[in-house]
Parts: structure tokens; sequence; C-alpha cells
């Protein structure tokens, strides 16, 4: 295949029904995955140990993939020891059988390139890349840096649109690049019903799984047939998350209706006055959450000088009081109900092949 006279790489065409390709697609793409915030110890300094618990209990909860170095991550404002101190520590907080996806995106192919290899080095299975930051690209230089960095690195690319990026990756890059052998998924947090339907109706049949990164949009990707979900508030609440998707791929969409409503009264989190401010404010407010939880004490944020209203807390801590967070022993229960019938798991879990 030739796109804007750039030769792309090509996948094994499928023969009879779904071809080999696609199935170990899905068994190395996870259906519910949580993007991570980045714990410190002190403002500016990252926390290992924290970042070790905090993956496990997402990954104890019901996310089968976690996305490190983020943007939820504040992965911009990371340097490159810091990104390796938290790769190595998600690694090390969960089971070998969960997805750990980390972000790669530099200033340049040759910096994204240099993140992916570690990133591969320090334990992670897929590195996820944006369009490089700041400067804008055109479409066809786009293609040249993720078919550079796709040819090279040694764990597979999941690329990444963000509609607050300088540059968009428009639907029919992302059709033609799917075709690189190495380039698996998109992250599409959309933010609106018609770019997810386009990506979705565009990437069928092709070797080419797609998360959907926005909450609010998340029920709406998966009745038109998107593969799962990959956000921020999947790390408050997986156990929701994870129902949704199960629901969803049951065709249980009364189910799924359910916790989708669960889930978007999570997101007027979203809307606390203050927490658009800056991404400290937001990841302040996503980190006041898994405090709830009980899995995350360590609230320094990345950026030192960030110092949160007394009101914006309070904001915080209202809504999440509304909300009703899951509680674990309501999670223990489900499991143990499964088991009991002879589910024996959860149905969240990728198709393994």
């Amino acid at each position: 295949m030739v796109y804007q006279g750039i030769p792309l790489g090509s996948r094994p065409p499928a023969e009879c029904g779904r071809c080999l390709v696609q199935e170990m697609l899905l068994a190395i793409v996870p259906r519910v995955v949580a993007a991570v915030v980045s714990p410190c110890r002190e403002p500016g300094v990252v926390g290992a140990d924290a970042m070790e618990r905090l993956c496990h209990e997402m990954s104890s909860h019901g996310c089968d993939g976690l996305f490190v170095v983020s943007s939820t991550g504040e992965a911009v404002l990371l340097d490159e020891g810091d990104r390796r101190v938290l790769v190595s520590a998600a690694r090390r907080g969960v089971q070998d059988d969960i997805h750990l996806y980390a972000g790669v995106t530099g200033l340049g192919a040759k910096q994204t390139i240099l993140y992916a290899n570690n990133a591969a080095a320090d334990g992670a299975n897929v590195a996820v890349v944006m369009a490089p930051f700041f400067l804008k690209l055109g479409q066809r230089e786009l293609v040249e840096y993720f078919l550079r960095v796709a040819d090279v690195s040694p764990i597979p690319l999941a690329l990444y649109h963000h509609p607050r990026m300088s540059t968009t990756i428009d639907v029919e890059t992302l059709v033609a690049v799917a075709a690189h052998p190495n380039i698996i998924a998109i992250k599409d947090t959309s933010g609106t019903t018609e770019r997810a339907k386009a990506v979705i109706e565009a990437t069928r049949g092709l070797d080419l799984a797609v998360l959907q990164g926005s909450e609010h949009l998340s029920l709406f990707s998966l009745r038109a047939g998107c593969h799962g979900v990959l956000a921020a508030l999947a790390g408050i609440a997986p156990e929701w998350h994870a129902e949704l998707v199960a629901s969803a791929r049951r065709g249980d969409w009364a189910s799924a209706e359910q916790f989708d409503q669960q889930i978007m009264r999570l997101w007027r989190l979203f809307e606390v006055p203050g927490v658009g401010d800056s991404i400290s404010a937001f990841a302040h407010a996503i980190k006041l959450g898994l405090a709830r939880r009980g899995w995350l004490a360590e609230l320094s944020p990345v950026v030192p000088g960030f110092a949160p209203a007394p009101e914006f807390e309070s904001a915080v801590e209202s809504l999440l009081d509304h909300v009703k967070l899951p509680h674990d022993r309501d999670w223990q229960l489900r499991i143990d109900q499964a088991h009991a019938v002879g589910e024996g798991h959860l149905e969240v879990a990728p198709v393994r092949v």
C-alpha cells in the first residue's frame, strides 16, 4: 500500500473469516485500560513505591491494562529518568498478564524512539505515541513520523489522538498507517460522536483496535463496535468500566447503560470549578478519587508550586461523596459469585489465543 507517496507495510491477508493476525491482536490489546496518574513522594519527585501499589490495586479491580506516562500522568513534564522509574514500578506492581502501555512521545522521532526502547527494557508491552509536541505537522509528515517509529520500536505501537494536540490524526492517516504490522491500536479521545463513529467505521476489518478515550463516549463507541476503553476514570472506578465493557460484549445493553450512568456521575468530576485550570488541578482531582479508594496516599504534584485551594478540594470531595465509589467488598463478592456459578472469572479480559 502507498499513501501520499510513502510505501507502507502490510499484514497477511484474511482468508477464511478473521485472520490469525486479528486473533493475535485481540490477545494483546486489553479491553479496560486506566490512564494512570504519576504519584510523587514530594513535589516534582516521582514515587516508585506508590506507583507500584497503585498499579497493583487498579489491575486487581477490573483493569486488564494500564497506561502509564500518559497525559493524565503529566508525561510532558517527566524527564527520561522519571519515565523509567514509573514504567519499571508499574511493571513490578502488576501480574504478567496485565498489559502495560507506556507513553513514549517526545519532541521528534529520535526522542520518541529512545523512549520506546527504554519502555520496552523497563517492562512495557506497548508504546503509546502521539503526534510530536508543540509544533504542527502536515499529515504526510505525521505518517512518516509514525512509520519511522514503528519500523524500529521493539514493542508494538498504539497511536493516541487528542484534539488538544497541535497535530490531529486524520481518519485517512490512521487508516493508512494501520497497514504497518507494528501499529496495533488507537486511543481516540474524540470528543464528538461524529469523530468516534468515523474512526470505528473506517478501521472496521483492519488489524487495528480502537480504544475510546472519552468517558462520555464509551457507551456510544461500544455500541458502534470499538474494542474497549482507555480512560482516566477507569483508574478510580475500574469495576464500573469492567462491568460496562463486559455487559456490552454480552449484548446486555440495559446493564451497560446502568454502569455508564454510574460512570457519568463520576465524570462530573471534570466539571468541578477549577479542575480545568491546569494539568496539576486535573491530576489532583483524580488523585483525590484514588485516595478515597485507599490506593494512593501521596498527593504531591508533579509541578512544584501547585497548591489546591480548600474550596476546590471540598468540591471534589463533595462530588465523590455523592457518587459513592465502589467498595472492595462489593467487587470481591462479584468475583465470588462468578466462581460460584462456574464462570471462574469476570468476562473482561481480552480473547486469548
